[in-house]
């Protein structure tokens, strides 16, 4: 088989790959929704249409069992793993293409886990798992198809990319992702690959997991006022998202690996099963807190709900667990930027709190992912706005991408 592509012109086996990388890629995307919903519905019932009912349906206890078994296997599962296997990050996968090769198997479990941990309700993102088989995917055809060492590179991060894309249905903002948080050149020729391969994955699989927003929010509007609004939440949350991603990084360059992860990890997740037994907020991802917030839902003690998030998050990575921080990032960000308005509400400054909220979901994920343009984009293809908010989430995007900028220069 191998030989017989080889007889294909080099553009037609880069063609190809491409199409191939988005239709794979596409089908893992509607493989990660399936199965994330599966785990929900052994873990707590049928009805998935309202994840935060589906929590408190199943009761506290049935929250604290499913918790504290999951931590249980969890960390089994990754200590027996990275005893026997290497586990590469996608950015290790593109710097060692031509020397090391991922282990296709090992990879993929890995990725399962991940999924599994985030149904179960773990406070980490599902997005990592995706991202991880779609390079891992892109790996293995660009071997098979003979494909030069620079477009090997290439074509892992187009699938780390199309993986993003898949799951989320946001094609522009992963191509954004692709450019920006994996350093790809722009190159006419990139470009071209990158989009592809994530508005091909996104379109195979838009019938499955569908294309509406993931967060349902109103019509968000904005005027001149917005654009004092706009600085006001870069400079106050700007610090909050350097911490976090501060936190975020420590945690995953001391994650756990030898014997210790069997009783830190079903820790953290003891940690996590006793805070879901009264609290269901907690759970899952962020997606739960985000949607409380953009649907006007009252958090009580929102910054103390924000803050222990936060350490829910770096507790889980820094324990063992392997996950994304996009998704707890962007909760978090709605959080800090409402807070904000809240704050100055209070001493008779009246801002936008909609509007508020998705100023401070663009500015946390623009530090946490190095990645202020595909912040904006993520911002507004999570909730479904209109792209005349750019103007707005452009100018935090901006100022808050100096004062990142000084902040590391003085380090």
């Amino acid at each position: 088989m191998k030989a017989r592509l080889q007889v294909l012109p080099y553009g037609w086996r880069l063609l190809l790959a491409t199409i191939t990388l988005g239709i794979r890629t596409g089908l893992v995307g509607i493989a990660c929704h399936y199965l994330l919903e599966g785990v929900q519905w052994l873990a707590y019932g049928q009805d998935g249409s309202d994840l935060i009912q589906q929590f408190k349906q199943a009761g506290g206890l049935r929250r604290f069992l499913v918790l504290s078994v999951t931590g249980i296997l969890a960390a089994g599962f990754w200590y027996v793993l990275q005893k026997h296997y290497k586990i590469l990050s996608i950015r290790k996968q593109i710097d060692l293409v031509g020397n090391t090769d991922p282990v296709p198997l090992a990879h993929l479990l890995h990725a399962v886990m991940q999924i599994v941990i985030v149904g179960a309700g773990a406070s980490v993102g599902k997005e990592a798992a995706p991202r991880e088989v779609g390079a891992l995917i892109a790996g293995r055809l660009g071997k098979i198809l003979s494909l030069t060492i620079k477009e090997q590179r290439v074509l892992i991060a187009c699938g780390a990319g199309a993986g993003l894309a898949a799951v989320y249905q946001v094609p522009f903002a992963s191509s954004l992702f692709v450019f920006e948080t994996l350093g790809l050149a722009y190159h006419w020729k990139n470009v071209l690959l990158v989009l592809s391969s994530t508005y091909l994955a996104a379109w195979v699989s838009q019938p499955i997991v569908g294309h509406g927003a993931i967060y349902h929010m109103s019509l968000v509007h904005w005027s001149a006022s917005s654009f004092f609004q706009a600085v006001i939440v870069a400079l106050l949350v700007t610090p909050l998202a350097l911490a976090f991603r501060f936190l975020a990084s420590r945690a995953s360059r001391k994650r756990r690996k030898d014997k210790t992860i069997l009783w830190a990890l079903p820790l953290a997740f003891l940690v996590l099963a006793s805070l879901a037994f009264f609290f269901p907020i907690f759970m899952g991802n962020g997606q739960v807190l985000a949607q409380a917030l953009l649907s006007n839902q009252p958090i009580p003690y929102l910054p103390l709900t924000l803050a222990v998030k936060g350490l829910l998050v770096y507790l889980f990575l820094r324990n063992g667990a392997y996950g994304g921080t996009l998704t707890p990032s962007f909760a978090l960000g709605v959080g800090a930027g409402y807070l904000v308005t809240l704050i100055f509400a209070a001493v008779g400054i009246h801002l936008n709190p909609a509007l508020g909220m998705l100023l401070g979901a663009t500015v946390f994920l623009g530090p946490t992912l190095q990645a202020p343009l595909t912040a904006i984009a993520l911002s507004l293809g999570f909730t479904g706005q209109s792209w005349t908010l750019i103007l707005p989430l452009a100018l935090a995007a901006g100022v808050s991408y100096v004062i990142q900028n000084r902040w590391e220069n003085k380090q």
